[in-house]
């Protein structure tokens, strides 16, 4: 078999290990899953009944245009429904859009660190990429315009970004937009605005009349917790929606996902109150860490990056301690952010459990070295 060579420079995405396997291998009675940035919350009750109704029809195929979202959707952003296009997650757009813009003499702009999809889409397409680096993990846009070239087709924005958490304000987007290119397509991968603040919410939207280059990408998978169902959707240019629409597959949504995301497009008002319990958790989260000594980059996301370099163990073996205690964690060193843990926001039980553990590691760094190696000796000795 000639496989394509393209194939030689991507390594498969790996979720983390079954939580019954980490229940059974750490011999733990609770496990609190704080790595993915998925929601603590599942569908309401009403998602849930309407797509129990569903059921019944799942032998025929699903809506392949997705008319009762985009009718929705269109009415709540004040949006034409011919700019929305929907993917199997926000994830399968950025695949597409790597289909439509890149490919061999190509190049992509990206920041890093960031959502590790944007250098696999940019990879599968023999195209060339330059992840811009954040300093201090914020923005820095004038060092992402420099980095567009004459053969650069995308560029990409994550706001807030994943892992940092890092929010740019709408005047500083607007601004930046200003300035790039029309010849780049601008990917906005909004897949946490929901968890912004609302006093710094952006209003991409009202961005597109004067960008027919950008794209705005949002999910149902975080705030609307409906992560196993996979249904995204995207904002765009109507040439560029149909550019995208020749390239993805059929009914590429299914029926379950457009029910589940219709229902919870009916209530706006649940949504809001899920977005201030996660700020509140967020806030609280941050501010005992503080306490402890440990640094946050604030985050407008639904999830915290603090600093493991100063607890009672090396920063690469935090996550591990972490997960042994019975909390699931990201580890910056595994998303090229060294240094740093990602911890998302999960109900308030789950994050005490984190927090409670981060302070049983901090107390160890607190406890003077002739006590730790007595300790120590005391684990080793025949009675222990």
């Amino acid at each position: 078999m000639r496989l394509n060579p393209v194939l030689e420079r991507l390594t498969p995405y790996r979720a983390g290990p079954p939580l019954e396997d980490i229940r059974r291998r750490y011999h733990l009675q609770r496990v609190s899953q704080l790595s993915a940035n998925e929601s603590p919350w599942g569908p309401f009750p009403e998602v849930v009944e309407a797509m129990t109704a569903a059921l019944k029809g799942l032998n025929r195929y699903p809506d392949g245009a997705c008319n009762e979202v985009r009718g929705l959707l269109a009415d709540r952003l004040g949006v034409a429904e011919e700019r929305f296009t929907f993917g199997n997650g926000s994830c399968e757009l950025l695949m597409l859009l790597g289909e439509v813009f890149l490919g061999p003499g190509r190049h992509v702009v990206m920041p890093h660190p960031s959502f590790v999809i944007y250098r696999h889409i940019a990879q599968a397409r023999a195209a060339e990429y330059t992840p811009v680096a954040l300093p201090t993990l914020e923005y820095d846009l004038d060092a992402m315009l420099a980095a567009v070239r004459d053969d650069t087709t995308l560029l990409i924005v994550c706001n807030p970004n994943n892992p940092t958490g890092s929010h740019i304000a709408e005047a500083d987007l607007r601004a930046f937009l200003q300035k790039v290119p029309p010849h780049v397509a601008v990917v906005l991968d909004e897949a946490y605005c929901e968890f912004v603040s609302p006093e710094k919410q952006v209003d991409s939207v009202r961005l597109l009349p004067d960008f027919p280059n950008l794209i705005i990408l949002r999910t149902f998978s975080k705030i609307f917790g409906l992560a196993g169902l996979r249904v995204g959707y995207g904002i765009a240019d109507p040439l560029l929606v149909q550019a995208l629409d020749k390239v993805r597959q059929p009914f590429n949504v299914d029926s379950l996902a457009q029910v589940a995301a219709a229902a919870s497009l009916r209530l706006p008002e649940r949504i809001a109150e899920r977005q201030r319990l996660v700020a509140a958790e967020r806030a609280r989260m941050e501010a005992r860490l503080e306490d402890m000594g440990i640094a946050c980059h604030p985050s407008e996301a639904n999830f915290v990056l603090f600093d493991v370099t100063k607890l009672g163990i090396p920063g690469p073996e935090v996550a591990q301690a972490l997960l042994e205690k019975g909390v699931m964690t990201r580890s910056g060193y595994a998303m090229e952010c060294p240094g740093w843990i990602r911890v998302t926001i999960g109900e308030a039980a789950e994050n005490d459990l984190f927090l409670d553990a981060v302070a049983g590691l901090r107390a160890v760094q607190d406890v003077p070295s002739h006590q730790i190696d007595d300790l120590s000796a005391e684990a080793l000795s025949p009675e222990s």
